[in-house]
C-alpha cells in the first residue's frame, strides 16, 4: 500500500483521490478532508502516534528522520486513521479535532522508512508520529529530511 492516510468522517473527502507529495516531498501530501502519509515498506504493521493539540507545538521533536508539515482543510470535527486500502485501523478509535470544522496543520515525523524499503513486513520497522493543531492555511514545509527515500521520486 505504501501509505496510510487520517481522513475526514464527512463524506465529501471520500469522493478524491490520495494526493502525492508536491516535488522535493515524499512523506507528506494533504488535501482537502485528508492527509496522506507514505512509508518506506510496501505494506505491513507500523507503530503510530496521533496528537491533536490546541496549539502549534513549541518545539519540533528529535529523533525522527524526517519531517514535513501540510495543512488540512476539514468539512468536519471527526477524522478516522485509515490503511491504504482506506479500511479502518483496527483498535484506533477516531479522532477528535480540537477547534471543529477549518483548517489545521499536520506535522508528520516518521523513523525507520529506510529499513524495509518498498517490503512486506510482519514487524514493526516504521514508527509515526501525526501532530495535528488549529493554524491558518500554510504552504507545505521540509522541516527535515535525513533518511535515504526522504524524497518521493515520480
Amino acid at each position: 500500500d505504501r501509505m496510510f492516510c487520517v481522513k475526514d468522517a464527512d463524506d465529501r473527502a471520500w469522493e478524491e483521490l490520495p494526493p502525492l507529495p508536491e516535488p522535493g516531498f515524499g512523506l507528506l501530501a494533504a488535501d482537502t478532508g485528508m492527509v496522506y502519509v507514505y512509508t518506506g515498506m510496501s505494506m505491513g504493521p507500523l507503530d503510530l502516534q496521533v496528537e491533536v493539540l490546541g496549539d502549534a507545538p513549541d518545539l519540533v521533536d528529535s529523533g525522527w528522520e524526517d519531517i514535513e508539515e501540510a495543512s488540512l482543510q476539514t468539512y468536519s470535527d471527526i477524522a478516522t486513521v485509515l490503511s491504504g486500502a482506506e479500511e479502518p485501523v483496527d483498535g484506533f478509535p477516531d479522532t477528535v479535532l480540537s477547534a471543529g470544522t477549518g483548517t489545521y496543520r499536520v506535522r508528520a515525523y516518521a523513523a525507520g522508512r529506510d529499513l524495509a524499503w518498498d517490503l512486506v513486513v510482519d514487524e514493526v520497522v516504521e514508527r509515526y508520529k501525526l501532530q495535528i493543531w488549529p493554524a491558518p492555511y500554510a504552504p507545505p514545509r521540509i522541516v527535515q529530511h535525513h533518511s535515504a527515500h526522504a524524497v518521493m521520486g515520480y
